[in-house]
Order: C-alpha cells, then sequence, then structure tokens
C-alpha cells in the first residue's frame, strides 16, 4: 500500500470513530480532517531517510462557521491533533516540533463553507504583535503576544489586570497568518474596540480596547 493511499485509509478510520456520531448532519469537521492530512502530506518531507513535517497547524473558517463550530472548538482541535499523532505514528512520519497541534480561528476573508490550512508561523516572523495599557492596573504594560494570550483577572492569564470589573477569563488575542483577532470569553461586561462592543473582532495597529475600565492600545510593528 502506498503512503498516501495508507493515509487516507487511516484518516477515514479515524473520521468514522470520531465524528460520525458527535457530528451525525455536519460534515464540516471530517472535511477539515481531511484537509489537515492532506497539508501534512504536502509538507512531509525526506531528510536522511526518515520523513519529517510540520507539527503544528492552522485551521482559518468563515466567521459564521466559527460560531457554529465554537461550541466544540476545544475538542475539536484535540481530535484533530491527535488524529495527526496517530497517522504520523502509523506511518513513519516525526514532527518538527515534536508533537501536533491545531488551532481553529476565524478569517473575515473566507467564503462560508470554506476550509483554509496553514502550517503556524508562516506568517512574517520580524511581526510583533503587543496591547500597551493606557489607563488601568498595571499602568503603562506593554505585553507581548505570539500566538494567543488570555486576558482576566485570573493568575493562569497571560495578561492579569488588576480590576475588578474584569472577569476571570474575559477575552482572548489570537495571532494567526498574520492577522490577529480579539475574542470575547462570555464576560460580564464585555470586550470594546474603538467603543464598540464586541464577540469577536479582527485588529489592526492602534485600535483601542476596553476591558472592563482598563483601555489598552493594540500595537503592531
Amino acid at each position: 500500500m502506498s503512503f498516501l493511499a495508507k493515509l487516507e485509509r487511516l484518516c477515514a478510520a479515524f473520521i468514522e470513530r470520531s465524528f460520525a456520531k458527535t457530528f451525525p448532519s455536519d460534515l464540516e469537521p471530517a472535511q477539515i480532517a481531511r484537509k489537515l492530512v492532506s497539508t501534512m502530506e504536502a509538507q512531509t518531507r525526506d531528510d536522511d531517510g526518515r520523513a519529517h513535517a510540520p507539527g503544528s497547524y492552522e485551521v482559518f473558517v468563515s466567521p459564521a462557521d466559527y460560531e457554529r463550530l465554537d461550541e466544540h472548538r476545544e475538542y475539536l482541535e484535540r481530535a484533530w491533533a491527535q488524529l495527526l499523532r496517530d497517522l504520523a505514528g502509523r506511518v513513519g512520519i516525526e514532527f518538527d516540533d515534536g508533537d501536533a497541534s491545531v488551532r481553529m480561528s476565524e478569517r473575515e476573508s473566507m467564503p462560508l463553507g470554506a476550509i483554509g490550512v496553514e502550517v503556524a508561523g508562516e506568517g512574517d516572523p520580524g511581526e510583533v504583535y503587543r496591547l500597551h495599557t493606557i489607563e488601568g492596573v498595571p499602568p503603562n504594560g506593554v505585553y507581548s503576544i505570539e500566538r494567543a494570550a488570555r486576558i482576566g483577572r485570573a493568575e493562569e492569564s497571560e495578561i492579569v489586570l488588576v480590576d475588578p470589573s474584569v472577569s476571570r477569563a474575559h477575552a482572548v488575542v489570537e495571532v494567526a497568518a498574520g492577522e490577529a483577532r480579539v475574542r470575547d470569553l462570555g464576560s460580564t461586561n464585555g470586550t470594546f474596540v474603538n467603543g464598540r462592543r464586541v464577540n469577536a473582532e479582527a485588529l489592526h495597529d492602534g485600535d483601542e480596547l476596553r476591558f472592563g475600565n482598563t483601555r489598552m492600545r493594540f500595537e503592531r510593528r
């Protein structure tokens, strides 16, 4: 059996096992799984007689599809990553990063029903994304964002805000393929971009964000 045929057979079995009961009338998770597998296969290369492939992937869908799938996002990301691990282990692929990971994000430019898969970190490595505190505690804080930064009062947040009007898990800023987005995590007092309350919003250099009574400026350099 050829390399590609074996991948397809294993992929089909995994999809049947993982998604058939959970998503009986929704094919998108299975379609995304196949797209991830084909991307991994296309990126696989032979180094000194051993197969290597990137381990970290970004999945992009339209805002409407993201809203529909977001309830199951964490489960899907784990399931897709496990699919890549299973297939890689069975056909002898080693991951450049040592393990597989998948993150799903929304992208404004994606049409409804379309799927985009990219190797993580393919954007401009010289770009810097950060949040700069304008008003709040700690004052004048500057926080760099690599892939994702959770914002809230909880100590496990990447950006901890000392503000009683901020929820423990308030929002998250995510960076993928050269785009940054802020997403509210069901906070009590909401997340605002340039004075407008949002659930999720693309960010541009100079945008002002407000979490509770804390104001921050998004900077992209």
